[in-house]
């Protein structure tokens, strides 16, 4: 049976994960699993059971970017669904992301709604970067950045998370995909933004929930990823940003951050406690840095 959409699925160190993922997609959609962890992470028995999908050797953690545009030139299909292996979704709800690119020719990129993580949103502006950091998107869902909780509907995003995200091959090609310069985190934003300045539209299905357990997809420490996060926001700030926005928009952050550790340690919540200073120090720290520092990270 030809398909239209093919997953494209980066994994590092993804046993843990990768089984509840596989039964989700089931046997139907072809898959390419693109491996970072190849020789040192061995999951071909958790393979044998789906035909479907096709293992490509990475040649090492190139990274999500890297990794992504590797398993998309090893694709043919009209559309490519980009996934997460931390997620949880299932084979009918991809097709319902492929079928609204069908149906719908003037959008490029579509995206499943989160649960407890965002299927996407808007670039950061100090006014939705405030609105983040204050709370208010408690009351409207897409006033920060990221949109949550949409209720089942239909959205415009000006970027959809890469980690459930269907996107027309000749858009994602003309805009040159992930810039591999983003080893991990806020490629999707970089994505997005150069999706949206090349006139294509993105829109995120609230109706569509794919289950996503944000920063699960590896057995790397929990920390690691932290700081990681932290330090790609800043990066990405100032590739994108003027210097006196990038500072303001990071201040802000850092107001959040440091109002939460007061908040946490407060309550007993030590490792939320934790967590807000790993990205404050994070954000700190970067911003020392010299601005032609490697992305990589």
């Amino acid at each position: 049976m030809e398909h239209s959409g093919e997953v494209v699925l980066m994994v590092y160190k993804s046993r843990r994960v990768l089984p509840a993922f596989l039964e989700g997609i089931g046997t139907g959609l072809p898959v390419v699993l693109v491996d970072n962890s190849y020789l040192e992470d061995d999951i071909g028995d958790l393979l044998a059971d789906y035909p479907n999908v096709r293992r490509v050797d990475a040649g090492g953690n190139i990274g999500f970017s890297a990794a992504a545009n590797l398993g998309a030139r090893s694709t043919s299909t009209p559309i490519l669904i980009f996934m997460n292996p931390d997620t949880r979704p299932r084979a009918a709800t991809l097709d319902s992301l492929v079928e609204y690119l069908q149906s719908n020719p003037d959008v490029a990129a579509v995206g499943a709604s989160g649960v407890g993580t965002a299927g996407g949103g808007a670039q950061p502006t100090l006014r939705r970067v405030l609105a983040h950091v204050v709370g208010w998107t408690r009351r409207s869902p897409s006033s920060g950045v990221f949109y949550q909780e949409l209720g089942g509907r239909h959205l415009d995003a000006e970027w959809i998370s890469g980690s459930c995200m269907a996107i027309r091959r000749e858009a994602f090609e003309a805009v040159g995909g992930y810039d591999p310069e983003y080893f991990i985190y806020m490629s999707d934003f970089d994505l997005g933004r150069r999706l949206q300045q090349a006139g294509y539209r993105q829109r995120i299905l609230g109706d569509c929930v794919v289950p996503h357990d944000d920063g699960g997809s590896s057995d790397l420490p929990t920390p690691w990823t932290w700081e990681r996060r932290s330090r790609a926001w800043v990066r990405f700030l100032r590739r994108t940003q003027p210097l006196p926005a990038a500072l303001a928009i990071t201040s802000l952050f850092a107001v959040g951050y440091a109002a939460r550790i007061v908040i946490y340690a407060v309550s007993g919540q030590h490792n939320r406690c934790r967590e807000q200073l790993t990205y404050l120090t994070a954000l700190a720290s970067e911003w020392a840095r010299p601005t032609t520092s490697a992305l990589a990270g």
